[in-house]
């Protein structure tokens, strides 16, 4: 693995810094060739730009993402030609972090009207992604970044390097997302759809009310078992003061039968959005799947209202 150095060129991109890497590649701040802004650039490590099978799911990836156009999705800007020796895309570059920093600095959770925002925006992100044949598979805070602009924050979901078409089928023996954010069906021979997407987004909404993630295990084989086998805990059993509401959002999105019936994401990030001024949620019933009886109408809405996109 090679790591790029600030003024180094790709493809007449002009390296800055590094912003963060894995396995098989690295994100740049880097300097357009020819317009006054940065990028972030993701390059894929030489150890794969030569195998056949690592082009190909990245030429895969990239037509996936290139069909997304949202205000909560990073957009892709250009991508490698074929005669450029490193693999790698162009996208839009977003400078506040992203929520396993935010998380750092709140060890107790985060406020819980800014975690339903935060929530809701990821929700509009991923029920407009569905909607254009793309999963994510990997829902975490590490992979929703935060843009600031005009003193209000707005979730931007990236990383969609291992999503597929819908009519993918990927089991148990090519998983790829990480253990403590899993839906149960990636454990098991149930096809993944909508629903883990779903499944992951509420453990990452648990981590973001109480600074815990639902399952903490000792190992791989430890949070297998707990997202298959174990009740669905109760984020008040950490922070007592959160509103009843969540329980009930939480409970129909980290539901483990592979064949529950999929919640509606706009309609979740609706009422987490509501949940933001949860005062008046306490005299308001839920139903069982804990997406009815909250107000949606625009007096109770959040006052910044930039998350709409």
């Amino acid at each position: 693995m090679v790591v790029l150095r600030p003024g180094e060129e790709v493809a007449g991109y002009v390296i800055v810094r590094a912003l963060g890497g894995g396995r098989q590649g690295t994100v740049y701040l880097a300097r357009h060739p020819r317009l006054p802004r940065g990028v972030a650039l993701k390059v894929i490590h030489d150890g794969f730009s030569g195998d056949p099978k690592t082009r190909a799911s990245f030429d895969r990836e990239v037509e996936l993402v290139s069909r997304l156009d949202h205000p909560n999705v990073v957009a892709v800007y250009d991508r490698n030609g074929l005669e450029d020796t490193h693999l790698w895309l162009s996208m839009r570059y977003v400078a506040g972090g992203d929520l396993a920093a935010l998380l750092g600095g709140a060890p107790g959770g985060l406020d819980p009207d800014r975690a339903a925002l935060l929530i809701a925006g990821t929700a509009q992100a991923l029920d407009y992604a569905h909607g254009q044949g793309v999963l994510h598979r990997d829902v975490k805070p590490l992979n929703i970044l935060l843009e600031h602009h005009n003193g209000a924050e707005r979730p931007v979901l990236t990383d969609f390097g291992i999503a597929r078409a819908l009519d993918d089928t990927v089991t148990a023996s090519g998983i790829v997302a990480t253990f403590a954010y899993a839906a149960p069906e990636r454990f098991t021979s149930a096809n993944v759809g909508h629903r883990s997407d779903v499944y992951s987004l509420g453990c990452t909404l648990f981590q973001l009310l109480t600074g815990y993630i639902p399952y903490p295990a000792k190992d791989p084989a430890a949070a297998i078992y707990a997202h298959v086998n174990e009740p669905i805990p109760s984020p008040r059993d950490r922070c007592p003061n959160l509103p009843p509401y969540l329980d009930a959002v939480l409970t129909t999105a980290l539901a483990k039968n592979p064949r529950r019936p999929i919640p509606h994401l706009c309609s979740t990030g609706h009422r987490c959005r509501s949940c933001a001024h949860y005062d008046c949620l306490r005299t308001r019933p839920t139903t069982a799947d804990g997406l009815e009886g909250i107000p949606t109408s625009p007096r109770h809405r959040p006052r910044s209202n930039k998350l709409d996109g």
